[in-house]
């Protein structure tokens, strides 16, 4: 509770001492590491993952056409970008588009959201063109991050980046076989109703724990104006062996 102990003075150490950039550069324990990049969009992550990891080998996954067309500008001895979703399933799957490219998803936005601000607009406003800016419905190509991990020949994926908007159940679900060769994971999840579907923290873990991941950092935390909630929180694990 707040005035109860000393943690505001502990706080006021931690960011003598940290950001959010160390804290990611000191989870990879080699100067050269191995990254996925998944939910790449329009390459920048890839920018900043370069910054802090300037000799990473990094390959990145977006099933956008239209982001994907930017993302692969960024292509380099380096870098590898691939036009797919990693989910959970191979194959193919319903994707669905919106007029704001970073909050497309293999999930449809919640038009019932009572989280988004818009959606609320849209219940209270007959004029609202909300309705008609989302949910425009593509088919993308999938894999998962087992099958790709074994037909790339991967060893080891030092630093596993996860920001899906909605889907993270189903990139964890689809790497159950190779996470004994992930070091850490950073990840968004979305707890807010958004999207049709939501994530928790148990949701995440019960997937993740068994292979001896911990929560390490949480890194970043989005909060809605509009009702007080957290909507989403970027969460940083590590395997503890």
């Amino acid at each position: 509770m707040k005035d109860v102990g000393e943690f505001d003075k502990r706080n006021k150490d931690f960011n003598i001492k940290f950001c959010r950039e160390k804290i990611i550069r000191d989870s990879v324990v080699t100067d050269i590491p191995t990254i996925f990049d998944v939910g790449g969009h329009k390459g920048q992550s890839i920018d900043y993952l370069i910054r802090l990891f300037p000799d990473s080998k990094i390959y990145s996954f977006e099933p956008d056409p239209d982001s994907f067309k930017i993302l692969r500008k960024k292509m380099s001895c380096n870098v590898e970008t691939f036009n797919l979703a990693i989910s959970d399933k191979v194959g193919y799957a319903k994707f669905f588009r919106n007029n704001i490219s970073h909050i497309n998803s293999l999930y449809k936005i919640n038009i019932n959201s009572r989280d988004s601000i818009r959606a609320t607009e849209e219940r209270n406003d007959n004029q609202s063109t909300y309705s008609d800016e989302i949910n425009s419905e593509i088919t993308v190509k999938t894999t998962t991050l087992s099958k790709f991990v074994c037909e790339q020949k991967i060893d080891y994926i030092d630093f596993l980046k996860i920001d899906v908007q909605g889907a993270e159940k189903n990139v964890l679900r689809g790497g159950v076989d190779i996470f004994k060769i992930v070091g850490s994971i950073i990840i968004e999840i979305s707890f807010y109703d958004f999207y049709e579907k939501s994530t928790s923290f148990f949701d995440i873990e019960k997937i993740l724990a068994p292979f001896g991941f911990k929560l390490f950092s949480i890194l970043d935390i989005s909060r809605n104006p509009m009702n007080g909630r957290t909507d989403w929180a970027e969460v940083l694990y590590k395997r503890v062996e």
